[in-house]
């Protein structure tokens, strides 16, 4: 029997919501109060040592690609290395789409007049949507050829130890920006599987750092059901 564990569809569906959030906020965002776009600007930054937090939105993108990288991709490679050469160079093209966004942010904070930043800013939406449209497009492909590709050539035991693997070679500030939007993207069939392979597998400290973002973030209906049906 094929595996069932998904280890990419729930993360995406994370990211998607970081995608669909930041891109509504650059679209309305008025970039002729430089004050009040830094923090916008700041969530297009390419590397965490470069943001203002590590909640950073594309921060997270790339780090994610490099997570797979390192993860992921070593283990789907001994089956399909072609399949893997054809998603890190994605990776790649992306890192450097993400480094043109990152530069125009950092060059809107240079431009002193009010005029000349709206304008640039109607140049970064373009750039972004680009960017987005691609990245989108990009976790299709990976979730249409990976995820059937790992249900049969791994089992859901295994399959979740490799998600519990990613998540506890995270430091803590990263693991709870990501769960921040992922958890609350997900239905309930998804949380509850999720939060009882985390209970089963992950270190005391980060089960409780999942509980309590989902708590926190989840709607609080929602979350009494997931705890109900994951015996948590």
């Amino acid at each position: 029997m094929p595996a069932t564990e998904d280890l990419f569809t729930p993360i995406h569906k994370g990211i998607r919501s970081m995608i669909y959030d930041v891109a509504g906020r650059l679209q309305s965002n008025d970039f002729a109060n430089l004050d009040a776009s830094k923090p916008l600007l700041a969530d297009l930054e390419t590397e965490f040592s470069a943001a203002l937090s590590t909640g950073c939105v594309l921060c997270l993108l790339h780090q994610h690609g490099l997570d797979e990288e390192s993860q992921v991709f070593p283990a789907v490679g001994q089956f399909d290395p072609g399949l893997v050469v054809e998603f890190i160079e994605d990776h790649h093209e992306l890192a450097r789409h993400h480094s043109v966004i990152t530069k125009m942010a950092r060059d809107m904070i240079t431009r002193e007049s009010p005029e000349e930043r709206v304008r640039f800013g109607a140049e970064l939406n373009r750039e972004a949507n680009i960017f987005f449209a691609d990245y989108q497009e990009h976790m299709n492909r990976e979730e249409r050829k990976l995820v059937p590709m790992m249900r049969l050539r791994f089992t859901d035991e295994q399959l979740r130890a490799l998600r519990s693997t990613i998540m506890r070679s995270m430091p803590p500030e990263r693991l709870a920006a990501i769960l921040r939007w992922m958890l609350p993207s997900l239905n309930v069939a998804e949380l509850t599987a999720m939060v009882a392979g985390a209970k089963a597998a992950l270190p005391p400290e980060q089960f409780q750092l999942l509980a309590g973002l989902g708590a926190k973030y989840v709607g609080p209906e929602r979350w009494q059901l997931v705890q109900q049906r994951s015996g948590t």
